[in-house]
C-alpha cells in the first residue's frame, strides 16, 4: 500500500503544497485507487496534481464522516469527472463508500450546518454510492469499517450538534465516524478522520 496526503493542516517550509483545517489521503493499494475524504476546498485536487496524481481515475472514494472538513470537496471532485467527460479526458467514475449517516444533514448552533453541502440524492447523479454500517472490502488487504460501536466510557460523551434526517432529529455523538483499516506484513494500519 502507498498513502500520500493531498491535504491536512500542516505545509512543509519549501514545498508550495496548500494545507487547510481537513483531510484527504490518497490511497494505491493492488491496482485500486482510493480517495480518502476531501478536505474542505479544491486544496487536495491542486496538491494532488503537483503530486502527479490523477484524481480522474479513482476506484472509490471513501468518507471517514459526513462534517464539512472532509465531504465539501466532493463539489469540485464532481467538476473534475464532468470537465473530464466533456473534454473526453480519459477518466473512471468512481464509487463512494460511507456510513448511512455521512450524507445528513449536522447542525451546530453556533455555526449552522456541518455536514456535507451534497445531499446524496445530488451527488448519486454524478456518482455511484455505497453506504455501509457493515465493514466493506476495498481490495484483499484494505477494509471500510463501516459503523464502529462505542464500547468504552471515554466513547461518546458530547456530541457536536443535531444531525437532522427526513425522520427525525438526534444529537450527534458522530455515528457515522469510520476508518480504513490495512493488513499489512508488519501489522495493523488504520486510517481515520
Amino acid at each position: 500500500m502507498k498513502l500520500s496526503v493531498l491535504v491536512d493542516n500542516n505545509t512543509l517550509i519549501d514545498r508550495y503544497f496548500l494545507g487547510e483545517p481537513a483531510l484527504s489521503f490518497f490511497i494505491e493499494e493492488d491496482d485500486k485507487r482510493i480517495l480518502f475524504d476531501t478536505g474542505y476546498s479544491d486544496a487536495f485536487i491542486k496538491n494532488a496534481e503537483k503530486m502527479r496524481i490523477d484524481l480522474r481515475n479513482l476506484d472509490w472514494v471513501a468518507l471517514s464522516h459526513g462534517h464539512i472538513d472532509h465531504t465539501w470537496g466532493l463539489t469540485h471532485l464532481i467538476s473534475l469527472h464532468m470537465e473530464a467527460k466533456g473534454e473526453a479526458i480519459t477518466h473512471h467514475t468512481p464509487t463512494i463508500i460511507g456510513h448511512p449517516l455521512v450524507f445528513e444533514s449536522k447542525l451546530l448552533n453556533t455555526v449552522g450546518e456541518i455536514g456535507s453541502v451534497l445531499s446524496y440524492n445530488k451527488l448519486s447523479k454524478h456518482f455511484p454510492i455505497s453506504l455501509s454500517k457493515q465493514p466493506f472490502w476495498l481490495t484483499d488487504k484494505l477494509v471500510f469499517l463501516g459503523e464502529i460501536k462505542r464500547k468504552f466510557n471515554f466513547e461518546g460523551k458530547e456530541s457536536i450538534g443535531k444531525v437532522i434526517t427526513e425522520k427525525e432529529e438526534f444529537d450527534d455523538f458522530i455515528f457515522d465516524d469510520t476508518a480504513l483499516a490495512y493488513k499489512s506484513s508488519e501489522g495493523l494500519v488504520i486510517m481515520v478522520g
